[in-house]
This record gives C-alpha cells, sequence and structure tokens, in this order.
C-alpha cells in the first residue's frame, strides 16, 4: 500500500473522460486532494465534461487528504463554478463526522461497507443496510431528506 500513485495526469484524466463520453458515461470523479478537484476546471473549460458533475471528495485514504472537517469543506469551496453534485466519501470510523459535514455543508453522503464497517457507537454493521439507515437517520436529523430514484437521476443527469 506505500507504493499505491494516485494517477491523474492530464493525459491519462482526458483519456479517460473522452472514452466515456463516447460511450454515454457520465463519470464520477473521485478525488482523494484538494488539487484533483481543481482538475475539474480545464477539463470543463475544453468541454470534455458536462454539468453535472458527480465530484466525491474521498477522505482518510493513505496518502490523499486527512479526514477531518475543515478538509472537507476545504475540498467543498474548491468545487468549480457550475451545477454540481459533491459529497464525501470517508474512510474508515471518521466516516460519521464526515457525513455530518458534509450534510451541514450541503453535500450529499456516502454509506457502505466499502468504506467502513462500524456504526458511530462502534458496533460493527451487519450489513450495508445498517449502515445506509444510520446515514439517512444523520440526513434528516440534519433537516434534509433522501432523494427519490428520480430524484437523484435528474440530479446525476442520467
Amino acid at each position: 500500500m506505500f507504493d499505491t500513485v494516485f494517477e491523474n495526469s492530464f493525459e491519462t484524466i482526458m483519456a479517460f473522460v473522452r472514452e466515456m463520453g463516447e460511450l454515454g458515461i457520465r463519470p464520477e470523479h473521485e478525488c482523494f486532494d484538494s488539487g484533483h478537484v481543481a482538475k475539474l476546471d480545464p477539463l470543463i473549460a475544453m468541454g470534455l465534461v458536462s454539468e453535472p458533475q458527480q465530484v466525491s471528495m474521498v477522505l482518510g485514504v493513505l496518502g490523499g487528504i486527512r479526514p477531518t472537517a475543515r478538509n472537507a469543506a476545504h475540498m467543498a469551496e474548491q468545487m468549480p463554478p457550475g451545477r454540481h453534485n459533491w459529497g464525501v466519501i470517508a474512510i474508515g470510523r471518521g466516516q460519521w463526522p464526515l457525513i455530518g459535514t458534509a450534510l451541514a455543508l450541503g453535500g450529499n453522503v456516502r454509506a457502505g461497507l466499502e468504506d467502513n464497517f462500524y456504526l458511530p457507537d462502534g458496533e460493527m454493521a451487519r450489513s450495508n443496510g445498517d449502515l445506509i439507515a444510520r446515514a439517512r437517520r444523520l440526513t434528516e436529523d440534519a433537516g434534509r431528506r433522501a432523494a427519490t430514484v428520480v430524484e437523484a437521476r435528474a440530479a446525476l443527469g442520467v
């Protein structure tokens, strides 16, 4: 894991988004640091990606940005102008405070066993359903509501 490199050269990114565009695939941009978010600017300016973009800010991966509320807010501030959907993916037990941060800042959230095995109280989740139910509860406690399938598809442009 110490040899992992986030391959994010413009050459590679442009090849991916061009191919995805030809196939009618809307990319999800997983950003492991604030500079990754800034790389969207020239892609938008060149017309290689169009609104709405789905930007997932991934915090807590070794070699990426540290999983703090300040870093999540900083990354959110780096979003390019326009209509974009952004959310936070937080790895490990720090997921729950960062879900709260994303909700407070107007972003989307993601929870699941791919990122974290534990509920906020430290109990191990039995399934993705446990984690999703808790994320939904946090969403509602923050005065927001989960999108319907139709709303989610419209927001994502699919």
